[in-house]
């Protein structure tokens, strides 16, 4: 499943004064993209020292500031698991913020950072993978996991509607990249040194590029 699908689906259904707290990363580019922002909302995002892992702890001060609005954290796997012991936090004091975390196993910004910026392969950018619902029902909440586009919509209203603290897994293709509106000639060519010099999968990241190309123009 492509991570805009999720950004693309949760924005349809959020509420005329629902607080979005998105964290660092990737997770960034796909809120900023694919969630409309709606009067009445409330957005928030890391300053400029782009921190991770603030999305949770974001949605749980808005949940208690604002505990008759639909909160949302919509974080990433990198971010989310620096910081996830605090969803033990809204089970405590039953607030009933969702966290979707959007599930690609890898720290996503740093990985194409090092190939677009320096034309160097990834390195140290893989993740141990979490059930983050499982998690979720370990620390006594909802836990739902979605892999199909064609569920999505589906699973975010469940989570939606369901009371109380609820996450939601969502598994990304962790190839899609967070490419630039506009790529220059030097991230064009940085791209292609770091994929000579061996990027891991470079055969699947050449092909979801090209992929996303065509359909643009389509």
């Amino acid at each position: 499943m492509k991570p805009q699908v999720v950004a693309s689906e949760l924005g349809k259904r959020l509420s005329d004064t629902a607080i979005v707290s998105a964290d660092s990363g990737t997770i960034a580019t796909w809120w900023a993209r694919h969630i409309p922002v709606k009067r009445g909302q409330m957005h928030s995002l890391s300053g400029n020292l782009a921190s991770m892992a603030n999305g949770l702890c974001y949605a749980i001060a808005a949940q208690i500031a604002y505990p008759e609005r639909q909160c949302i954290a919509f974080v990433g796997d990198g971010g989310f698991s620096m910081l996830m012991a605090e969803f033990a936090t809204c089970v405590k004091y039953q607030l009933p913020v969702k966290v979707f975390v959007v599930k690609n196993n890898t720290l996503g910004m740093i990985k194409w950072e090092q190939m677009v910026f320096l034309g160097n392969p990834e390195y140290g950018c893989d993740l141990q993978p979490i059930d983050f619902a499982a998690f979720a029902h370990a620390c006594g909440a909802t836990g739902l996991t979605v892999d199909d586009p064609q569920d999505c919509g589906r699973v975010i209203e469940q989570a939606l509607n369901t009371p109380g603290p609820v996450l939601v897994q969502a598994v990304v293709d962790p190839f899609e990249p967070p490419m630039p509106p506009k790529v220059s000639l030097k991230q064009a060519a940085k791209l292609a040194e770091s994929l000579m010099r061996g990027q891991p999968n470079r055969e699947k990241i050449i092909a979801t590029v090209l992929r996303d190309k065509v359909r643009q123009i389509v």
